[in-house]
């Protein structure tokens, strides 16, 4: 082991030399190298080999090459760059040789190595090195899309990117990432031919390969679409490829063969339909730009395109009359109501709350567009139209945000008393238990304001309920008795919640605050509830021992600290113990610093 580690650090000798000659290191600091470097070599030359060792050692010659080239900027330092920081460049990239035949399932080690040969500007090195990263990962298809995009956008070969994703796609035929990136591959070609076209002017100097006609066509890009679509069969990544085209000035004419491929593979699918109908968005900036050479106003431009939309909308709803249908043909709606202005929705309003009524009387309506229905009926003044819509969808799909929806609109229109808290009942009622909370707090904080004594009905039927009902209710029964009755009372109350069963973190502490707000704090009667607090839940409650010791702290006495402290050792769970220990020691009091001392 000695001999290897010796014979390595004889290696180096020579730029350790250079080193110090031209000065960019001194005597003790070149030292300090050999002695590091002599400690990782050893650790590599041990029998079971870490792969952190591997990686430390890297990052050490990476930090020392990052140090030489910022002295050599300070230092206006040029000589002696082969024999010092290309020989530790080679170190690196041996380094990063070995520990990958050692550890080849690691990708992050293949791509470490690629990055910093980009950053020496190793371009040749980094081609290989994709070329055997891809031999052992050939099963992660991100992997051959960054080897591709190296050699399209760095290397600019489109022949070798080409060749890259071909391989790829036989070993992942269905990879739908990969046929994206090859679609977007060929664009970019294309895009690449046309600017060196563009550059060959005048006419006699351009290109006549044949060739480059049938890529500039569009013919390959439109091959590998039908090849990609074959393999995936999936209309959603059909219609995903046009965003790739949006992002080259030549892409609509590839948009039309997507549209005119997809309506001929899948004629009866919605997204189709959908994306027929929405063609002429895709060029409205020309046809716009058009219009103002021939005169004719942006408006009337506009409001042409939409009526063709529409009509094709109109028209697909016919064919294929679904939920999802009509759902994106709503969507679009809302799109146009949504950017707007406000003094020209309400057309669009009237047209939107017609579409939804037309889907809900063929039970094609989503339920999801149930309360955007309301919520526009509410706006156009509909109010009794609104409500009778909210109270159906409630009842037809019962869930707590149609039932929320619905009881708050009766309550803003003020609705009677009677028939809102029937509403309450029976949303209770016909929700599940667990999820209706919500309305549980939205019937508190109505009655609150509407009728006191309902609200106690209310409190009375919540605190029976499972412990997500009735936690928050006899928290929230504490503080009204409290406000309104008076302190007596909501002590009684708390009595009679200890008796009903186990006292909750919430209901305890809710019930310290309320007595710590009168103005006699009363101390023993505080701490009666400290106790039922460290008794029901102190084993996993730290907040309740550390306001238990601030009470005794600012009341009590310096053994009463000392009691409490071993108790809440030895009451909290060992995972609650750390945190309560720490914690403590940031309560400001020399009492329970002592305190702490002494144990």
């Amino acid at each position: 082991m000695a001999e290897l580690v010796h014979l390595h650090l004889e290696s180096t000798l020579r730029e350790l030399e250079e080193m110090e000659r031209i000065e960019l290191f001194n005597l003790n600091e070149i030292k300090s190298i050999i002695k590091r470097r002599k400690n990782l070599e050893y650790r590599l030359q041990r029998m079971k080999k870490s792969k952190e060792d591997y990686l430390r050692y890297i990052e050490y010659e990476t930090n020392l090459l990052n140090l030489i080239r910022k002295r050599r900027k300070r230092l206006v330092i040029e000589d002696k760059r082969t024999e010092i920081d290309l020989s530790i460049a080679k170190r690196i990239c041996k380094l990063f040789r070995v520990a990958k035949l050692r550890f080849p399932e690691d990708e992050k080690l293949w791509l470490d190595d690629i990055e910093f040969c980009k950053k020496m500007k190793w371009f040749d090195t980094i081609s290989v090195l994709y070329s055997k990263l891809l031999q052992t990962h050939s099963q992660n298809p991100s992997l051959w899309i960054m080897a591709a995009k190296w050699e399209m956008e760095e290397m600019k070969s489109p022949d070798n990117a080409r060749k890259i994703f071909q391989r790829g796609i036989l070993l992942h035929p269905t990879s739908d990432t990969l046929w994206r990136e090859f679609f977007r591959l060929e664009l970019m070609y294309i895009d690449l031919l046309r600017k060196r076209r563009a550059i060959l002017e005048p006419q006699s100097l351009k290109s006549t390969d044949a060739e480059d006609d049938v890529i500039l066509n569009g013919k390959i890009a439109n091959i590998v679409y039908d090849k990609a679509v074959e393999a995936v069969n999936d209309v959603e990544f059909a219609l995903s490829l046009i965003q790739i085209c949006l992002d080259f000035e030549f892409g609509y004419s590839h948009i039309e063969y997507i549209l005119e491929y997809v309506s001929e593979k899948f004629p009866d699918k919605e997204e189709t339909l959908d994306a027929v109908a929405k063609k002429p968005l895709l060029n409205v900036e020309e046809k716009i730009k058009a219009g103002k050479e021939m005169g004719v106003k942006k408006k009337a431009i506009l409001d042409e395109i939409n009526k063709d939309i529409h009509a094709k909308y109109e028209e697909a709803i016919k064919i294929l009359p679904t939920e999802k249908m009509w759902g994106f043909y709503i969507d679009f709606v809302f799109t146009l109501l949504n950017s707007t202005k406000e003094n020209k929705k309400a057309k669009l309003q009237n047209m939107a709350i017609d579409l939804m009524k037309a889907a809900a009387g063929l039970n094609c309506l989503s339920v999801s567009y149930y309360s955007e229905l309301v919520d526009l009926l509410f706006e156009r003044g509909d109010t009794e139209e609104a409500l009778t819509t909210s109270l159906t969808s409630a009842r037809k799909w019962n869930t707590v945000d149609f039932w929320y929806k619905c009881l708050t609109y009766h309550i803003q229109c003020m609705r009677d008393l009677t028939e809102i808290y029937g509403l309450l009942e029976e949303a209770l009622n016909s929700v599940y238990e667990k999820d209706s909370v919500t309305l549980w707090k939205l019937g508190v904080d109505w009655l609150s304001i509407s009728s006191p004594e309902k609200l106690i009905e209310l409190f009375e039927n919540g605190i029976h309920k499972r412990k997500e009902i009735s936690v928050p209710l006899k928290e929230m029964y504490l503080e009204v008795c409290a406000l309104k009755n008076g302190i007596t009372e909501a002590r009684s109350l708390y009595k009679r919640f200890k008796k009903l069963g186990p006292l909750f973190p919430p209901i305890v502490k809710k019930m310290i605050r309320i007595e710590k707000a009168q103005l006699d704090v009363p101390v023993k009667t505080l701490r009666e509830y400290f106790e039922d607090g460290v008794r029901e839940f102190g084993s996993e409650d730290t907040d309740i021992w550390l306001d238990y010791l601030k009470l005794e702290i600012e009341h009590g006495s310096l053994s009463s600290h000392d009691d409490l402290f071993w108790r809440a050792k030895k009451a909290l769970r060992p995972d609650y113990l750390l945190e309560f220990q720490q914690r403590l020691v940031n309560i400001s009091s020399d009492a329970v610093h002592n305190m702490l001392q002494a144990y």
